[in-house]
């Protein structure tokens, strides 16, 4: 006969006689299924106890009796030939037994159930070599019937064994795993092998309870709505679960790590959604002296933000920055609103800007460069890739620039407003010991929104407005032996025409060229490097044991991070086009030591001493310069 694999779907009658008495069943212990470091949380997968290893069975009721060697079998109702009477005193020793009884005139061999929590009855063994014509597969309900068929029909045919039932059961078993549903089972329930089929048992246990745990700042019922894979009553695919778990954990304050357990209800799986989270409200105030040109020295930055907004995960913050020894050289206002969509993959941004400042320049020339800037961008997680992390956003802005001379004849106002594109797109790559992050910006303005040609002209000699950039940075951060580590970037702009001051590039500063003031030079074009090598973290070395309220010891330590660092950093920018008696190339380059350090969890700093050695409009070569920041943010 053909081999056949039936599923009940297809069985065309009921079972009557013996194949109507119940039998018992065995549900195999839930597997600790493989957890994604994507998803960034663990899952506790617990044994199941025997109330669910022992469930009432719903698959083909086992014979009392192995049928006689030869007998017909298989059929395709799936009833099962009459069993011959039983004689008392017929058992031999060496025979298998069934109920006391033996089978008329054969050996029968019974295909094995897996070893389940509560010993099964006695069986008739089933010949140690029989035909498989069929399996019967029950209780297949998640997985296509195509996919259960070619699990198991490689173990169809004559002359099988129960190795061959075993392998059978493990590959649909597989099957269902690989494609990420974990919490089911396959089980072979004991039955006569002589028939010419055999019933495979899948218990696929479903989600009985979910619940939420830990939650102090965000909603449970948005929690259990986002947790959409692990519904109750839904089989989990461990696939979307990982999907699911990823989107939470996207929030910056809280951390999700699903529990799953056998259920109280048998045949199920309860799920705890184990939260951790911090308040959303965050802060920080900032004193450095990351002064440009002709200004003050000082610089005060204060940040507010909020991102739990509407229980959605929105966020809104507002930036105010000064020069508080005279408020006149830089008053910054901004604000931003992030907008957390029902596509986890979708964010949208919008933001604005205010700036008033005026810059003394050399000749006594005073320039005063207010404006203002409004956008928005859609920002897109992309897939990630192994170590590949990456986001693309896309948007435009409106900017708003009013530049007033004063010279000893009056004054002349040069404003230029324009709209342009922007796309960006983000990558990190983080691996064992080693981060790698890139960013690649392209800018394109759109000419006949805004100023026109001629205006940007006035702006800036040669400048027609239709401007294209492309600017991108990259870094690497290595871990060393002994806790050493080494740290590298690059960064760099490209234009195709002179450009505004407010799209130029600047080196110069702690974020580009240190040792020099910021932006302390502008071009079209151009990039800078920077080198550095960190000491191993000093923060062990002050680590004490104190007592708790308990008496019981506890580590503490006021430095949570201190590192000392050695660096060289290069820059050149490049102007096209340069009017008359401009220089048309600035280039900078430094040296110098420095430290870094992080206190109470909120505190931290970054003092260092960077040496020129170029002179520029202001910085003189050899000329050493202290730059410090220290801020708190809780």
């Amino acid at each position: 006969m053909a081999g056949r694999i039936i599923l009940p779907s297809r069985l065309r009658g009921p079972r009557t006689g013996a194949s109507a008495q119940p039998r018992r069943q065995w549900t195999r212990p839930l597997k600790a299924a493989p957890w994604p470091a994507a998803a960034g949380a663990a899952v506790a997968l617990l044994v199941a106890p025997p109330s669910l290893a022992a469930q009432p069975s719903l698959a083909a009721p086992v014979d009392d009796v192995a049928q006689a060697a030869g007998q017909e079998t298989g059929q395709e109702t799936g009833a099962s030939s009459p069993a011959p009477a039983k004689q008392p005193g017929d058992a031999k020793s060496g025979d298998a037994k069934s109920n006391g009884a033996k089978s008329n005139g054969a050996k029968p061999e019974t295909v094995p159930a897996a070893a389940a929590p509560q010993a099964a009855p006695a069986a008739a063994e089933m010949p140690a070599r029989f035909d498989i014509d069929e399996y019967r597969v029950e209780g297949a309900d998640a997985l296509p019937q195509i996919e259960v068929e070619e699990a198991v029909y490689p173990y169809l045919g004559p002359n099988r064994s129960s190795d061959d039932v075993e392998k059978a059961r493990a590959a649909l078993e597989k099957a269902y795993h690989d494609k990420g549903y974990q919490t089911v089972g396959v089980s072979v329930p004991q039955q006569n092998a002589s028939r010419g089929f055999v019933v495979l048992k899948v218990t696929e246990n479903r989600v009985g309870r979910l619940r939420v745990k830990g939650s102090r700042y965000y909603d449970l019922a948005e929690i259990k709505r986002k947790a959409r894979s692990v519904e109750e009553g839904k089989l989990p695919n461990f696939n979307d679960v990982t999907k699911d778990i990823v989107s939470l954990n996207q929030w910056p304050d809280r951390r999700v790590t699903p529990a799953l357990r056998a259920g109280v209800t048998p045949g199920t799986v309860d799920v705890d959604l184990n939260v951790e989270d911090k308040h959303p409200l965050h802060g920080s105030i900032e004193l450095n002296n990351r002064q440009s040109p002709d200004t003050t020295p000082l610089r005060l930055n204060a940040m507010v933000r909020y991102d739990n907004l509407w229980q959605l995960g929105h966020s809104l913050s507002f930036t105010y920055q000064v020069a508080p020894q005279r408020p006149a050289d830089a008053q910054v206002f901004s604000g931003s609103y992030l907008a957390r969509t029902e596509t986890d993959w979708l964010n949208l941004l919008f933001y604005g800007l205010k700036s008033d400042s005026s810059v003394a320049t050399v000749g006594g020339v005073n320039v005063v460069g207010p404006g203002q800037v409004f956008g928005g961008r859609a920002v897109m997680t992309l897939p990630s890739r192994g170590e590949l992390f990456h986001t693309l956003s896309v948007g435009v802005d409106y900017k708003d620039f009013e530049q007033v001379i004063s010279l000893a004849e009056g004054e002349f106002t040069s404003p230029v407003s324009y709209v342009p594109l922007v796309a960006s797109y983000g990558a990190t790559w983080q691996g064992e010991g080693r981060v790698t992050q890139a960013n690649l910006t392209a800018t394109m303005n759109l000419r006949g929104i805004g100023s026109d040609t001629e205006q940007f002209d006035v702006k800036r000699y040669n400048s027609r407005g239709n401007f294209f950039i492309l600017h991108g940075d990259v870094s690497h951060t290595h871990d060393l032996p002994g806790g050493f580590q080494a740290f590298a970037k690059a960064q760099g702009q490209i234009a195709d025409q002179p450009l505004v001051s407010s799209e130029q590039i600047s080196i110069g500063g702690l974020d580009t060229v240190r040792g020099y003031l910021e932006s302390e030079a502008l071009g079209d074009y151009g990039g800078s490097a920077t080198l550095e090598l960190r000491s191993p973290d000093l923060a062990r070395h002050f680590e004490q044991t104190l007592e708790n309220a308990e008496g019981q010891p506890v580590k503490f330590n006021v430095i949570n991070d201190w590192r000392f660092f050695v660096f060289s950093d290069v820059g050149r920018v490049m102007v096209k086009d340069p009017a008359a008696e401009e220089d048309d190339q600035f280039n900078l380059a430094s040296y110098g030591v420095g430290t870094r350090f992080r206190l109470l969890e909120y505190l931290n700093g970054l003092v260092l001493v960077g040496v020129p050695l170029t002179s520029q409009q202001v910085t003189v070569a050899h000329d050493p310069r202290l730059s410090f920041r220290f801020w708190g943010e809780f």
